[in-house]
């Protein structure tokens, strides 16, 4: 069915996308689109357009997507977001003379068309001042004629260094993640249903850098965290259970074997062996574990030294976390801990980074390791 769509496709006329950002500049965007569409064979032709442009002329079936889109209320009857290509990282900044000055009358300034711009609507935020850039808002929020913008962190640095502005002047508030992707009108789907299965299939491997916690973040993530989870690989229940299972090792071939059979029954859905694991009681109390955490945690996973499961508090799509970093990580550095890039999890609409510390025996060596699934949001904001 695949083949036979991007077939068609080559012989059709080109994709009509429409897009704010500058097309005849190098933008990372721009070249991962056109990198996903190389892989997927499918022709495209770039109009630049205002967002509110682009959103009527997908509306009136004159356009067959824009980019890079977040998923808006009022679009959803209209088409469809792809997985994200990108994640912008909201925060809020304030003022420290505005902190005593009640929600509903804080003045908030926005660029005029932006993705803030929509989720001011969206929320019925009152917008004192609107502007064309991010340097002008940054310039107006500066002088004090508005309280409170909410801009991607990375977008506010960047900006703050050329304006020699101190970040650090302003209360900084996590506020969400928002995925940016291609937004594929109905009319596009409904002509080739295949399409956006084919376009996220090829996000990753066109993507040029993974998506990662700023430092704030990390240390943010630490102290909120770390503690607790030293505490579980420590716990009697962790501890017993990685040591059973480093007296009895594998060989590879044997390991190999268990990590497909195991791989193949999650695929199938049919996953015997990881339910097996699930009523282990080190399990069960992984699970206790993790409910108390209230949704911060995702899942829990102990290995031992070879890098198999030992207890899940979930079904895992993997027996064997030996050859991946958040495992790895844990035997090539002295930090106590490694975070592992953020991750989008399509079913649930969550991301998620991994967590992991060393497990230790009582001689200080490692045994092995404790990893964790965060929900990144969930725990920035506490």
């Amino acid at each position: 069915m695949l083949a036979s769509l991007l077939l068609s496709l080559t012989v059709a006329q080109p994709f009509q996308l429409g897009t704010n950002l500058p097309i005849n500049a190098p933008h990372n965007a721009i070249n991962h689109v056109e990198c996903i569409f190389k892989q997927i064979n499918v022709p495209f032709k770039l109009q630049k357009l205002p967002w509110l442009r682009a959103k009527r002329e997908v509306q009136l079936d004159r356009l067959d997507g824009y980019f890079t889109a977040n998923l808006l209320s009022q679009m959803q009857e209209y088409g469809e977001l792809s997985a994200p290509m990108f994640l912008e990282n909201w925060y809020w900044f304030t003022h420290a003379d505005s902190a005593s000055i009640a929600e509903h009358d804080l003045r908030y300034g926005v660029v005029r068309g932006s993705h803030q711009a929509d989720w001011y609507q969206l929320t019925n935020r009152k917008i004192e001042v609107e502007v064309n850039t991010t340097q002008e808002l940054i310039k107006v929020f500066k002088k004090q004629r508005v309280d409170r913008i909410l801009l991607d962190l990375e977008e506010f640095e960047f900006n703050a260094v050329q304006l020699q502005i101190k970040p650090d002047e302003y209360t900084q508030t996590f506020y969400r993640y928002v995925p940016l992707g291609l937004f594929a009108a109905n009319k596009t789907l409904k002509e080739f249903p295949d399409f956006l299965n084919a376009f996220n299939s090829h996000i990753s491997s066109c993507s040029q850098s993974p998506f990662v916690l700023s430092k704030i973040e990390k240390l943010t993530l630490v102290n909120v965290l770390l503690e607790q989870i030293k505490q579980l690989a420590n716990s009697d229940n962790v501890q017993q259970a990685v040591m059973k299972s480093n007296r009895q090792p594998l060989a590879q071939q044997d390991l190999d074997q268990l990590d497909n059979q195991w791989a193949q029954q999650v695929r199938d859905n049919t996953p015997i062996l990881a339910e097996r694991y699930l009523k282990l009681e080190g399990s069960q109390f992984l699970q206790v574990w993790q409910k108390q955490m209230q949704g911060v945690i995702t899942e829990i996973i102990v290995t031992d030294k070879q890098g198999k499961n030992v207890i899940i508090s979930e079904v895992t799509t993997d027996y064997w976390q030996g050859d991946e970093a958040k495992f790895l990580n844990m035997y090539q550095q002295d930090d106590d801990y490694y975070i592992d890039t953020v991750e989008f999890d399509e079913s649930t609409k969550h991301f998620q980074v991994q967590f992991s510390v060393p497990i230790f025996d009582e001689k200080n060596q490692h045994m092995g390791v404790l990893i964790l699934g965060v929900d990144i949001e969930k725990a920035l904001s506490k």
